[in-house]
């Protein structure tokens, strides 16, 4: 089968949807011919391994490269391509869809509501919102990475939207280079909370965190992994509320394995997000042992280990409750919520799997197109 992959920026992937869009590519191009379309700017093209990546040449503006990329990498693909199936990832490129069905069956990956997104304004969000409906509507076959949101999908568009889950690589934390990291900014393994993100919006919750460790009696170091920059006024806000407080604030980090390491070496890791889809970030930081202190989102708790300890999303003082009591656990207790925490991601994320279940969903988005 001859697949072409657009939604995504391009691989190497450097986080969020272009990691699911790499991991699925690569185990699909074992056996099918796999094209993922990006832009010049993010990959150069050409090959990684045995997948074929069209790099486009797009501006780029921050809202208008996006769309410009992804009407591009449509208009390529109708025009110069000769596949079987287009998936398309993310809903906020539904717009894409209606086009691509003129010559092929489509298949769509919901990667959670962009539109909730702060980075956006108000105009992008309702435009983003807008074409959501395509993604579902004019798919051959839609798809969401959460369940709740696949659920909230199929009753919104009174379509039947399937739940595959995000998965995680297996993949061996750079100690050394985390190590090195912390000492540069003046941090030991074990006695710091971490957050990490990509790019840090108010979404992402990193004031709440901050908030509920000024609430401590006796604040643990914080260091706070990511772009600071993706929001207006976000920075700022962030280190006014740090002021006197022991946070370090470090760039977003692309070199994975560095970030599995800081999981690994965390006394903590809270991942506090009022919106998500499937978070990589929260999986990985299971399957490398990290204790982990999650927001309550239905994203979030859908994924985690029964009883596993969570807090209200978006409340500082909740979350400073539950970070007192997981930094006050005694150390066999956090060994048992690690081993826990590796076993039910291992268990139940595992790449292969989840490439298979769009392999079989492929193979029906072709079947349906041809009795058409």
């Amino acid at each position: 089968m001859r697949v072409a992959h657009l939604g995504s920026k391009g691989i190497p992937s450097r986080g969020g949807t272009e990691r699911v869009v790499e991991a699925v590519a690569r185990r699909q191009a074992g056996s099918h011919r796999v094209t993922v379309y990006g832009s010049r700017h993010v990959c150069p093209g050409g090959w990684v391994g045995e997948v074929r990546v069209v790099a486009l040449s797009v501006p780029g503006a921050k809202h208008l490269g996006p769309l410009i990329l992804q009407l591009g990498a449509a208009l390529h693909a109708l025009v110069c391509g000769r596949y079987d199936l287009a998936h398309v990832h993310g809903s906020e490129n539904g717009f894409i869809v209606p086009l691509l069905r003129l010559r092929y069956p489509v298949v769509t990956t919901n990667h959670g509501p962009a539109y909730e997104r702060a980075k956006w304004g108000g105009v992008a969000r309702r435009l983003i919102r807008s074409v959501e409906s395509w993604s579902v509507k004019s798919a051959t076959v839609a798809t969401a990475v959460a369940q709740t949101q696949a659920e909230q999908l199929s009753a919104r568009y009174g379509r039947d939207v399937r739940f595959i889950p995000n998965g995680i690589e297996p993949e061996e934390p750079d100690i050394d280079e985390a190590a090195e990291l912390l000492g540069r900014v003046g941090l030991r393994s074990r006695e710091f909370v971490l957050f990490a993100a990509a790019r840090v919006d108010p979404t992402k919750g990193c004031h709440t965190l901050v908030e509920a460790c000024a609430a401590l009696d006796d604040s643990p170091p914080l260091l706070v992994v990511g772009d600071l920059g993706h929001a207006s006024g976000y920075e700022e806000r962030l280190r006014r509320l740090a002021e006197g407080l022991p946070v370090r604030f470090v760039p977003r980090l692309d070199d994975k394995a560095t970030v599995l390491g800081l999981l690994a070496l965390a006394r903590c890791f809270v991942f506090p997000s009022t919106v998500e889809a499937m978070s990589m970030m929260l999986l990985e930081a299971l399957s490398v042992g990290a204790p982990t202190l999650a927001s309550d989102i239905p994203e979030n708790t859908s994924v985690l280990p029964p009883d596993w300890p969570v807090f209200r999303a978006g409340d500082s003082e909740d979350l400073a409750r539950g970070l007192r009591e997981l930094l006050e656990r005694p150390a066999e207790e956090l060994q048992d919520l690690s081993t826990r925490g590796r076993e039910w991601v291992s268990s139940r994320f595992d790449w292969d799997d989840i490439a298979a279940a769009y392999e079989r969903v492929y193979e029906e988005a072709v079947a349906s197109a041809r009795r058409a």
